[in-house]
């Protein structure tokens, strides 16, 4: 008998890191129907990344960039492009 260890009951969000936030979020909301419905950056007191919350019914996606080239955002982009 297999026991699930850690039952998950629901999920709040996923967050995506990209190489840039803003675009993104235009594709998800124009191309694929979701909502803007939230926003985190400089202009809202947060100097090192920029996040727009994405949501479609009870899926919610955060796209995020950093705003400073040696961030560990801007490395894990890197890296995914150089894969």
């Amino acid at each position: 008998m297999n026991i699930d260890f850690l039952p998950l009951k629901g999920t709040d969000h996923v967050e995506f890191y990209v190489g840039n936030a803003k675009q993104a979020a235009l594709y998800y909301q124009h191309c694929l129907g979701f909502d803007l419905v939230a926003y985190s950056g400089p202009e809202t007191g947060v100097r090192d990344r920029a996040s727009y919350v994405l949501q479609q019914n009870k899926i919610r996606f955060v796209v995020t960039s950093s705003l400073i080239p040696d961030s560990y955002i801007s490395e894990h982009v890197k890296n995914m492009v150089m894969a």
